[in-house]
């Protein structure tokens, strides 16, 4: 399937020779049969030799309709360049075909029209001389031209004939599984209610379908599909289409808008490589507004340019673009800017970056390196600088506006993946550099906190995730990586290098050794943390480091315990409770001496560790003995 554009100046025949190729009359207006000139937008096709349809747009060539004329030619696979052999190269076909330059038409055909008003020979190769010379710096300098007479048929074949080669020399379009529909028509029928028209590019659409309606994000359902007056029941990229939609009113649709199989991103801003053309008079300068045509929409914008004041005429340059207005535009996309006074095109250019944040002056460079890797649209750097500008990214949905398949990019994240490029979690992409960064600040984090805390075991999780820029899960991963690699370990929440050994000074040996005499002291009241530090200054270090190591129990109200002496309670508790099958607070007080101040909170310990479950006023075995 593919889809060709008239183009051409006023008056040079493109609607009677569209007619004539396909008996079709594209003036639908009754303004136009009236005026006997084109106003808006036309549409016929033929079916080539090969048995494909060819549908063919007809603009108007009168410059006040040029905002007609773009965006009917926006997604299109070829022009039919349609010029007077009587005038010749004219205002119009300048323009035109500057559009179709602008937008990266590089196949096409010249109609040289009219050519029974001619009976000069040599007035008709001086023409076609001419035309070769203005089409030879564009993407059309090897189209054909081909003498034609809509009026006495003369060519009519020969042009045909054009047709169908250009059908068999055009790789098809290729379907990226993203369908768009942009609308270029909106319109109810009796019985069927509201259609809309445009040409399908990256995908397909099937009848049946759910759509999204961008900008605006509304939902319709494809109850029919019409394709060159032929019902289908699947609507193919290149061919010229008709929705019949339900769930939304014509007067919430309008031309512009894009029907599309997934929920669009949409900006405000984006970032863009222009061109102006070689005719532009003044420069254009830096935050001008302009208007600018997006496939078949019509925007207001204002373009800053980056690192520089103005952009001279036949230049390129970076920019952004600020809408007024939300975008749903793609990675190499291509759109046309005019000036609203005087209303003249004064270039076009591609979009390399569809979601971009403000530009700020103090990121230019930053800016502009990461544009110029994108400008030759190659995968591998769409995939690279999309990564690189979110640190990290979820895969689902990944690139989905850019101009490559969801496989193709799967599989060129993969491929970087193996090259080691890339680092791939089960829910997000993260650049490597990102990702050595970050383990690299996590495994300097353990070393100065194991310098500055010997005694301590390590940090917890959320401490060192509080300190990194990755995601819970992305966060996770490298945790199971280092372990792994055995650079680091982790025991419950604390994760320490693999070579951290906490250990004691001589001095902080002494200490223990007075900790241990303070609980000798009387087994029945044992201390809590507070009575540990006031009795022996400076010590809140040691008994950390003595309960990280399993020197010490702590129950609640902050009673230590050493485990020794835990394990042997615990022990003859469990025996007294399988001999007697329960236990209450005073046989605790009788068995070890203690007081009500201890014993509640070491039942309390024994209820958390699962060992003991309380029963109105008694303990009984909880069935489920931890050895704690």
């Amino acid at each position: 399937m593919l889809t060709i554009g008239t183009a051409g100046h006023i008056d040079h025949g493109k609607s009677s020779l569209v007619k004539a190729l396909t008996s079709i009359d594209p003036d639908r207006l009754p303004e136009e049969k009236e005026r006997g000139m084109t106003i808006d937008l036309g549409f016929a096709w033929l079916k080539a030799s090969s048995g494909e349809m060819v549908g063919i747009v007809d603009v108007p060539g009168h410059e006040h309709f040029i905002r007609n004329v773009i965006p009917g030619l926006g997604g299109i696979d070829a022009a039919l360049l349609v010029i007077a052999a009587d005038d010749g190269w004219m205002p119009q076909t300048e323009e035109h075909v500057q559009i179709l330059d602008l937008l990266g038409v590089k196949d096409g055909i010249v109609a040289l029209t009219k050519i029974d008003l001619i009976d000069d020979p040599d007035w008709l190769e001086l023409v076609e001389k001419e035309i070769a010379e203005k089409l030879a710096a564009t993407g059309l300098k090897n189209a054909p031209i081909i003498r034609v007479s809509s009026k006495n048929g003369s060519g009519i074949p020969q042009l045909k004939e054009a047709i169908d080669r250009l059908v068999q020399e055009l790789v098809p379009r290729q379907d990226i599984g993203q369908p768009r529909l942009p609308v270029d028509r909106v319109f109810t029928m009796k019985g069927s209610g509201v259609v809309v028209t445009g040409t399908l590019v990256n995908g397909s659409l099937s009848a049946g379908d759910d759509v999204f309606i961008s900008p605006g994000g509304q939902t319709a359902h494809i109850r029919s599909i019409e394709s060159y007056k032929q019902q289908v029941n699947r609507a193919q990229p290149g061919s010229r289409v008709a929705l019949n939609l339900t769930g939304v009113k014509k007067s919430g649709l309008e031309r512009g808008d894009i029907v599309m199989s997934i929920e669009a991103r949409t900006s405000r801003m984006i970032n863009v490589e222009l061109r102006l053309i070689p005719q532009l008079a003044n420069p254009l300068k830096t935050n001008s507004e302009l208007v600018f045509y997006l496939e078949t929409r019509e925007l207001l914008g204002r373009i800053i340019l980056f690192g520089r004041n103005d952009v001279p005429a036949a230049a390129t340059a970076l920019a952004q673009i600020r809408f007024n207005r939300d975008v749903a535009a793609y990675i190499g996309e291509h759109f046309i800017m005019r000036r609203q006074s005087p209303a003249i095109t004064i270039g076009g250019g591609t979009i390399l970056d569809p979601q971009a944040a403000k530009f700020r002056i103090r990121d230019t460079d930053k800016t502009i390196a990461f544009l110029e890797r994108r400008k030759s649209l190659e995968l591998e750097e769409l995939v690279l600088t999309e990564v690189e500008k979110n640190r990290y990214i979820e895969r689902k949905g990944f690139l989905e506006n850019c101009c490559y398949s969801a496989k193709e990019v799967t599989d060129h994240i993969r491929l970087l993946q193996d090259q080691n490029r890339l680092v791939m979690t089960d829910i997000y992409i993260i650049g490597s550099n990102h990702w050595q960064r970050q383990q690299d600040k996590l495994l300097d984090s353990l070393h100065r906190d194991h310098a500055a805390n010997p005694l301590k075991k390590g940090l917890s999780r959320s401490m060192l995730q509080s300190q990194l820029d990755l995601p819970k899960e992305a966060f996770s991963q490298m945790i199971a990586s280092l372990v792994k690699s055995g650079k680091i370990a982790r025991q419950e929440d604390s994760v320490y290098l693999s070579s951290h050994k906490p250990a004691l000074s001589s001095g902080q040996d002494e200490m223990v050794s007075a900790i241990r005499r303070l609980f000798k002291k009387d087994v029945s009241n044992p201390p809590k943390t507070r009575e540990v530090a006031e009795e022996i200054p400076g010590s809140e270090k040691v008994v950390r480091f003595m309960l990280q190591q399993n020197m010490l129990i702590e129950l609640p109200d902050n009673i230590l315990l050493e485990k020794k002496r835990y394990e042997s309670i615990k022990r003859e508790i469990i025996d007294f409770l399988e001999k007697k099958g329960e236990i209450s607070i005073q046989d605790i007080n009788s068995l070890f001496g203690f007081s009500r101040k201890y014993t509640i909170p070491l039942l309390q310990y024994l209820d958390i560790k699962g060992i003991t479950r309380r029963e109105g006023n008694v303990r009984i075995l909880a069935g489920k003995q931890k050895q704690v």
